[in-house]
């Protein structure tokens, strides 16, 4: 078998609600689709998010990177090879990883369909049916946050709820405090500061929250490594690494210095689902445990096959947020997890109507 062509295309999905970080605010979010075509007539589907400014390549730097430097190197090969094409794929662009993360992907999806099972055969087989999921309480005044927190305990009983700090340290506290109170007893929370704190900032602000009780996780409040591991020895709180992990060496690195226990997974961040699957063995013999961004469309449904075939995921992952998907049919939660498919590779069909709604450029 061959692959015989590459097509990428970027879309916009509407969000159902805004996104506010400590990077800025979007009522959108921009994604591009792969399709791997063969000669055997078996197409292999991916997808890539774009999470510019947050990692730096923007959509139309990946659409770039996709068809003038990896399509030279994925059309013509074998699709079965995914180690080496892996490997040639990061010698012709270092370092980009969110570009060659969809490629990578549709080679998993390619694979899969050519013999018959799903991904997460591929990866070892299951050890649990679906990815569990928590609410994400969206940025707001603190008495809006509080009553957001409530209504998702009361809809869908999630055990765990995340919401965004590291824009005022004094506000977030403030934020925080009204949120813990509403969830008292019945959920913990786990705080996402995206690097928007320095040091000086972080001790005294997270320990306000640690104070406050229902303090689960703290998702990467600063930047460099030394200073995760500092507030590791300060806090009684888990601390959870995102920005610092990109490679396997990154995570690597994190174990070494004791910078944190727990990691969130972004397949694209790490240039797709071989990456995780090392960073999650990594973790695993490490005795530290993984939660695997589900974002949304093909991505979520990959992130199933990894959650299920990996045992130490052991955190939840925020449930989506956006609109609308161009999955047909796709996965529902079921009690609070989203389960695995089981059909052959990713194991769903696309609503082409609906991918060609929302396409921005094909």
């Amino acid at each position: 078998m061959k692959i015989t062509s590459l097509k990428a295309r970027l879309l916009n999905i509407p969000r159902s609600e805004t996104l506010t970080t400590s990077y800025g605010s979007w009522d959108q979010a921009p994604t591009i689709l792969i399709e791997l075509e063969t000669d055997e007539g078996i197409t292999g589907l991916g997808q890539a998010s774009v999470d510019a400014p947050f990692y730096g390549e923007t959509a139309v730097g990946m659409l770039a990177n996709i068809r003038h430097h990896l399509a030279p190197v994925v059309v013509g090969a074998d699709p079965m090879r995914i180690t080496v094409l892996n490997r040639e794929m990061k010698a012709a662009l270092p370092h980009h990883y969110f570009s060659y993360s969809g490629v990578e992907m549709a080679l998993w999806d390619l694979k899969g369909k050519a013999l018959g099972v799903p991904v997460y055969q591929l990866m070892g087989g299951k050890v649990r049916s679906g990815i569990t999921l928590m609410g994400f309480v969206h940025h707001g005044a603190p008495e809006d946050m509080a009553a957001h927190a409530t209504a998702q305990l009361d809809e869908h009983g999630y055990g765990v709820l995340k919401m965004k700090i590291g824009l005022d340290p004094a506000e977030d506290v403030k934020r925080y405090a009204a949120v813990a109170e509403a969830v008292r007893g019945r959920a913990v929370i786990q705080v996402d500061g995206n690097i928007g704190y320095n040091l000086t900032q972080a001790i005294p602000a997270l320990k306000a929250m640690e104070d406050l009780g229902a303090l689960g996780a703290v998702e990467q409040p600063v930047e460099r490594i030394e200073d995760m591991a500092e507030l590791a020895g300060r806090l009684y709180t888990p601390i959870m690494a995102d920005e610092a992990i990109y490679g396997l060496p990154d995570a690597m690195e994190v174990v070494r210095r004791g910078a944190a226990t727990l990691a969130l997974m972004k397949i694209s961040k790490h240039g797709g689902l071989q990456t995780v699957q090392q960073i999650g063995h990594l973790f695993e013999a490490a005795g530290f445990g993984l939660s695997i961004a589900i974002y949304y469309d093909l991505i979520a449904v990959a992130a199933c096959h990894l959650a299920s075939a990996l045992p130490c995921v052991r955190w939840p992952s925020p449930a989506t947020d956006l609109a609308d998907t161009f999955v047909a049919d796709a996965p529902a939660p079921v009690e609070g997890i989203l389960p695995t498919p089981d059909g052959p590779g990713l194991g769903v069909e696309l609503d082409w109507d609906k991918v060609e709604r929302f396409t921005v450029e094909a």
